[in-house]
């Protein structure tokens, strides 16, 4: 078992009966990133890491001359841009952050 504390300054340890449960900074829940600060850059920095690799994959698509750019936009957006900004409504909204995207 694993247990993590956001902005609190507690610091007993987290116990189950006679365990003791490891603490953790962060972990991935649901492909976001939950970290112990409780912002959301490291979920930002993650979903940029995972558009990128989607980007990557599609680099066969976007090289062929013979596929117009409208065909190549109307792929980007369903695949790409919904990586990118999946569950970006629980994100807090920083000027660092939006400039990132």
């Amino acid at each position: 078992m694993k247990g993590m504390r956001v902005n609190t300054y507690n610091v007993q340890k987290f116990r189950s009966e006679e365990t003791e449960i490891e603490e953790v900074g962060c972990f991935v829940h649901l492909g976001s990133v939950v970290s112990g600060s409780g912002g959301t850059e490291e979920d930002v920095a993650s979903r940029i890491k995972k558009a990128n690799g989607v980007f990557v994959q599609l680099y066969p698509v976007w090289r062929d001359l013979n596929i117009s750019k409208q065909v190549k936009i109307r792929i980007l957006n369903p695949n790409v841009k919904s990586v990118l900004l999946y569950d970006c409504e629980t994100w807090k909204t920083t000027n660092q952050i939006t400039r990132g995207l």
